[in-house]
């Protein structure tokens, strides 16, 4: 079975739905069309699945030959961004653009449940191929962590488990018809932050009798900045970033509060993230108490996982695709410092997470991800069923193990591990229990 052959035949399909999700984009948490049609879909090509509340679609396909026993999960996200499109890209007019205002596919997840559902349209095909099972997770809300945990839920409630995981990214930064393997840290772990500094309003005239927040808030900042120089080891990359400030009104009044928000982004949460979130919080504390303020966290989390590809698991998925696509298709590109809520998948169950190249520059396609421009090639859709699909089934009839480095506790015990809280834990069960 030649597997880009394959992909080269459901390429006008997978085109076709990419356009649909395009032109109608629908926010994180808010996709119900978007599962409606990706459950059209799935009836029209006989797979049965479930629709997880709050969560997204699982399906599951069993070959009738269980082969070795094995699972793969094939993952996509679908939801879209708050951005209002440009009609253009950086170079010309695009093959087809949003039509629901201030919503846009900026981030290539209308291309990666495009190609999820080609996927499956071959599978479907060719049942007879899956020594085992291939489990189909269209998950919601990826943009904010908010639709994984359901699904999550819904598979310890179900007895569902992987034994790997896979995923593609669509990727700006990465030239066209690349497919991009990384061993190891692949995307980062983000640690993000809401805090409010109160302090005490007055004239700007008289600053000695108010308390500046927002001369606490620069004490803080310039902290944060030192802190990684001094309280994180230099072989551990860690950035950090405000970038939501809010204080004030006019020029002449010393306000009342500030709020700052951001993230810090990072590959190692034990050496990195960890301490970091420890001296955030010092900081903050001690230095609002030495400026006469007090703080409000309106939130703070994490850090959670880096997007971390299983060496084993890497080396093999170069190994199969690469005999599809050939070996000058695959690299390894510098890691990416954005995050992604597929390193929760890969904490449970060892797996690959694929940046796949979209940047052409006679297309016009190259702007950065989160961005009004942004653009995909839509050539290059093949080369990414062809990798899923080569992983999936060729690791069903392989001999890569991944038992010794799944999460050995429940999921529960997973949350629990990335610091959510006990409450907020048992609303994800609640949810997919219909309680």
């Amino acid at each position: 079975m030649k597997f880009y052959d394959l992909a080269k035949e459901v390429d006008s399909y997978v085109v076709e739905m990419r356009r649909y999700f395009h032109e109608h984009p629908e926010l994180s948490n808010q996709e119900e069309k978007t599962v409606e049609r990706i459950a059209q879909e799935l009836d029209a090509m006989g797979i049965s699945y479930n629709i997880v509340p709050k969560g997204g679609i699982i399906a599951v396909l069993e070959g009738e030959n269980p082969g070795q026993g094995k699972t793969v999960l094939l993952r996509a996200d679908i939801d879209a961004l708050p951005v209002q499109e440009q009609e253009n890209n950086l170079a010309q007019k695009r093959v087809c653009c949003s039509q629901v205002p201030g919503v846009m596919h900026a981030c290539g997840h209308d291309g990666h449940t495009a190609m999820l559902l080609g996927v499956a349209k071959i599978l479907a095909a060719h049942r007879d191929a899956i020594h085992g099972k291939i489990i189909l997770f269209f998950e919601r809300g990826e943009e904010n962590g908010g639709g994984q945990p359901y699904m999550l839920a819904w598979m310890e409630e179900h007895g569902l488990k992987a034994d790997t995981v896979y995923g593609i990214h669509l990727y700006a930064m990465l030239e066209a018809g690349k497919v991009g393997i990384i061993s190891g840290g692949t995307m980062a772990s983000v640690f993000p932050f809401d805090i409010t500094i109160h302090g005490k309003g007055g004239h700007g005239s008289r600053p000695d009798q108010a308390i500046s927040p927002i001369e606490c808030f620069c004490a803080i900042h310039n902290a944060l900045q030192g802190a990684r120089l001094t309280k994180i080891t230099p072989y551990e990359p860690l950035t950090v970033s405000v970038g939501m400030l809010h204080a004030g009104v006019v020029a002449n009044v010393i306000p009342n509060d500030l709020r700052f928000a951001g993230t810090a982004r990072l590959f190692n949460r034990e050496l990195a993230g960890i301490p970091f979130r420890e001296a955030f919080c010092h900081y903050v504390d001690s230095i609002a108490a030495a400026y006469g303020c007090t703080v409000t966290y309106n939130s703070i989390s994490g850090p959670g996982y880096s997007v971390y590809n299983d060496p084993e698991c890497a080396e093999f998925a170069r190994k199969v695709i690469g005999e599809e696509l050939g070996a000058d298709a695959i690299c390894q590109p510098e890691p990416w410092m954005a995050s992604e809520s597929f390193s929760s998948l890969q904490k449970l169950w060892p797996g690959v997470f694929v940046l796949l190249g979209v940047q052409n520059d006679a297309k016009g396609i190259g702007a950065a991800h989160h961005n009004e421009y942004f653009d995909l090639d839509e050539d290059v859709f093949k080369l990414g069923v062809t990798g899923a699909l080569t992983y999936a089934l060729k690791f069903l009839d392989g001999d890569v193990d991944t038992t010794p480095r799944k999460w050995q506790g429940t999921i529960r015990e997973m949350f629990a591990d990335r610091g959510e809280p006990a409450e907020k834990i048992d609303g994800f069960f609640q949810v997919v229990k219909g309680e």
